[in-house]
């Protein structure tokens, strides 16, 4: 019994590493979507200054770019709530 709840503490300890990784990758992506929010604003701000062709690979790549990032940050949501549904599996079998 003490050896199962060893290893589940370690099991627990290392969800809440993750935890707390995917929660500072969730950080960096927001920061990250924030400049490129940023960005897309300051190339939205110059269109009128710019002709068409020099903004428009800028902007496809920075659509891509966010793209990317919210797939991502769905990934990593879904492995959250993953690591989420396992933690209450082993919660409950403690307590059973």
């Amino acid at each position: 019994m003490i050896a199962e709840l060893d290893q589940l503490e370690r099991k627990i300890q290392a969800a809440s590493k993750l935890l707390d990784r995917f929660r500072e990758e969730k950080r960096d992506l927001e920061r990250q979507n924030r400049e490129l929010k940023d960005r897309v604003r300051a190339l939205e701000n110059s269109v009128g200054k710019e002709k068409s062709s020099d903004w428009k690979p800028r902007l496809q790549a920075l659509e891509q770019e966010k793209s990317s990032l919210l797939d991502e940050r769905r990934a990593m949501a879904r492995r959250v709530e993953e690591m989420l549904v396992k933690l209450s599996v082993l919660e409950k079998a403690v307590h059973a």
